[in-house]
């Protein structure tokens, strides 16, 4: 078996049955390239590690750098996990394990003290991230609300509707101030949200003291991030973004207690704890607490 990065691959296109049976994602190159531009975590790195044998891929681990705040306000690049899968004919042959530690090889070449994955606790893969030695760092909190009466769709936005990133970037720095993990933000970052669509900027909110990215499906309201100055105005937010469901309000990330408080005082069913978890995975002899404390910072807008 040879361990190729992402970049030197030959045939990506085979990436598209084995990202869609894992990820139900339909994997185009073409549109790839074009995140790996946009994405700040994936543009000077390898992107991800691929396994071949008898030049077919079998297996697939991509990596991320990402920059995050210590405890002690230094910044600091981490690795990141991402987009582990194994081709269906060839499980329990060793070709994950093989692409993991070639991709903590690299971590560990860059001087990387960590190495982060989100996960799913009821997942297989849960207890295969254990075996390499990744412990759970974070069980994110959610926050869910239906709608009380079905109503149509508001459809005033502008298609075309652009985020002032400089408005957002500072609310945002001025909010996080005093949080470690994944907080250093710039407008690369913004734009990399909007390729990926991971949120739609014709339905997000920026007022004065506070902003919501979301994404809007069918009715079902997703909030990558909310966040604002005021508890206040955090509530307003709150108010509005349910103005633009027709279905339900969903918020999967939510590690800020004041934002979780509000949430319950307007019916949100809100789950404490979570199947949905940060892990991660030491490099060196330093633990994730001694490094981050418990201000890590995270939201869905930094998926990975």
């Amino acid at each position: 078996m040879e361990v190729t990065t992402y970049r030197e691959l030959q045939s990506k296109s085979e990436l598209l049955p084995l990202m869609d049976q894992a990820f139900e994602w339909p994997f185009n190159p073409v549109e790839f390239e074009e995140i790996i531009k946009a994405d700040p975590r994936l543009q000077h790195g390898p992107v991800g590690y691929a396994a071949i044998e008898g030049n077919h891929l079998v297996g697939f681990v991509g990596v991320m750098d990402l920059t995050t705040r210590t405890l002690d306000g230094e910044e600091e690049t981490v690795g990141g996990i991402w987009g582990v899968v194994t081709h269906p004919a060839h499980t329990r042959k060793g070709v994950s394990t093989a692409l993991m530690q070639r991709s903590h090889q690299y971590f560990k070449e860059k001087g990387y003290r960590f190495s982060l994955l989100n996960t799913w606790r009821p997942l297989i893969a849960y207890a295969y991230y254990q075996k390499l030695g990744y412990q759970e760092a974070i069980v994110y909190r959610s926050a869910y609300k239906l709608m009380e009466r079905p109503r149509k769709s508001n459809k005033t936005s502008a298609k075309n509707a652009k985020l002032d990133w400089d408005k957002i970037l500072k609310i945002y720095n001025e909010a996080i101030k005093n949080r470690t993990g994944l907080v250093l933000r710039d407008k690369q970052f913004g734009k990399m949200l909007v390729t990926r669509k991971r949120i739609h900027p014709e339905k997000s909110i920026v007022t004065e003291e506070g902003y919501a990215l979301i994404k809007e499906e069918e009715g079902n309201v997703t909030i990558q991030e909310v966040v604002a100055l005021t508890t206040d105005e955090t509530g307003k937010l709150i108010s509005q973004i349910e103005e633009k469901a027709t279905k339900a309000v969903i918020d999967k990330i939510v590690l800020d207690n004041k934002i979780l408080d509000i949430y319950r005082s307007r019916g949100y069913m809100v789950l404490e704890d979570s199947y949905n978890v940060l892990m991660a995975k030491p490099l060196e002899k330093v633990s994730f607490r001694e490094v981050y404390e418990d201000r890590f910072w995270t939201t869905n807008a930094d998926s990975f």
